[in-house]
C-alpha cells in the first residue's frame, strides 16, 4: 500500500516538474526571439548612418592601424564679426574624417580629416558699419534685395573622441563674398558695393556624436581677412567715397565666427 502511495505521489510531482520546465523552456525561447527582433529592427534602423568605411593605413614602423571613414552632411547657424560689421548665417556643410578604431592616450580616438562650412549671411545686424568706404558710414540692415553675402571655409581638423564626446582643433582659409548695401536719401534707392574677403583661420570646438548617427557641435573660428580692392563693385553713388585709404588692399580686417550645427553621420 505505501509503495503504490510512494509511486503515485512521485508521478503526480514529475507530471508537475516537467510541465513547469515545458513552460520555462517556451519562455525563455520567447525572450529570446523578443530581444533578437528588437537587435533586429535596431540594426536595420541605424544601418544607413552607421556604417562607416573601415580602412588600413602603415605607420612608419610598418604596423598597421585601422580607421573608420565617416561622412557628415550638416546644418547650422552663425553670428559673425567681420571688422566693423556683424552678421548672423545660415550654414550648410559636408565633414568627411577618420577616426582611429583602436584607442589612445588613454581610452581616446584620435581623429584626423575636413569640416567644409559654406555660410549664407542672411543680414547685417544694427549698428554695423562699413569696412571700405571711408566714412565708414552704416549698413542698411533691412531694404536689401538678396542675402548680406555668403563664404566658404575649408580647414584641416584634428581631434580626440571618447565615449561620443570629441575636442578638436583647426586651421585652413576662408573666402567670404559680401554685399554692403547703405542707406539712401533716393527712394527705392540703396546703393550696394560687392567685396570679397580671404585670409587664413583657426579655431576649435567641441561636440557630442549620439550612437554615431547624430554628430551635435560648437565651433569658434578666428582670424585676420584682406579685403580684396579688386573685387570691389561700387556704384557712381558709392564710387567717389572709396578714398586713396581704402583704394586699395585693406588687410589685418579682425574676424571671429561662432557657430554650432546638428548632422547626420552617414
Amino acid at each position: 500500500m505505501s509503495k503504490r502511495f510512494f509511486l503515485s505521489v512521485t508521478s503526480v510531482f514529475l507530471l508537475i516538474f516537467g510541465a513547469n520546465a515545458f513552460a520555462a523552456t517556451n519562455a525563455s525561447n520567447a525572450t529570446t526571439k523578443a530581444s533578437n527582433a528588437r537587435s533586429t529592427a535596431k540594426k536595420n534602423l541605424t544601418s544607413n548612418f552607421t556604417k562607416g568605411s573601415i580602412v588600413s593605413g602603415t605607420t612608419g614602423t610598418g604596423s598597421v592601424r585601422r580607421w573608420f571613414f565617416f561622412n557628415e552632411g550638416a546644418v547650422g547657424s552663425s553670428y559673425t564679426w567681420l571688422g566693423r560689421s556683424n552678421y548672423i548665417s545660415v550654414d550648410v556643410g559636408y565633414n568627411l574624417y577618420l577616426r582611429s578604431i583602436e584607442s589612445v592616450l588613454g581610452g581616446t580616438n584620435f581623429m584626423i580629416g575636413t569640416e567644409i562650412s559654406v555660410p549664407i549671411f542672411i543680414k547685417p545686424f544694427s549698428g554695423s558699419r562699413s569696412n571700405v568706404l571711408s566714412d565708414h558710414r552704416y549698413l542698411e540692415t533691412k531694404e536689401f534685395d538678396g542675402v548680406a553675402g555668403s563664404g566658404i571655409q575649408v580647414p584641416l581638423m584634428m581631434g580626440f573622441e571618447y565615449r561620443g564626446f570629441y575636442i578638436m582643433g583647426f586651421g585652413g582659409y576662408t573666402w567670404l563674398w559680401m554685399n554692403d548695401t547703405y542707406a539712401s536719401n533716393a527712394v527705392g534707392s540703396y546703393p550696394t558695393i560687392k567685396s570679397m574677403y580671404d585670409g587664413v583661420i583657426y579655431g576649435g570646438g567641441i561636440g557630442y556624436k549620439v550612437s554615431n548617427i547624430v554628430n551635435i557641435g560648437v565651433r569658434y573660428t578666428g582670424g585676420f581677412l584682406t579685403n580684396r580692392i579688386q573685387q570691389l563693385q561700387a556704384g557712381s553713388l558709392l564710387g567717389d567715397t572709396i578714398s586713396h585709404a581704402t583704394g586699395r588692399d585693406i588687410y589685418d580686417i579682425p574676424y571671429h565666427r561662432i557657430s554650432v550645427f546638428i548632422s547626420l553621420i552617414y
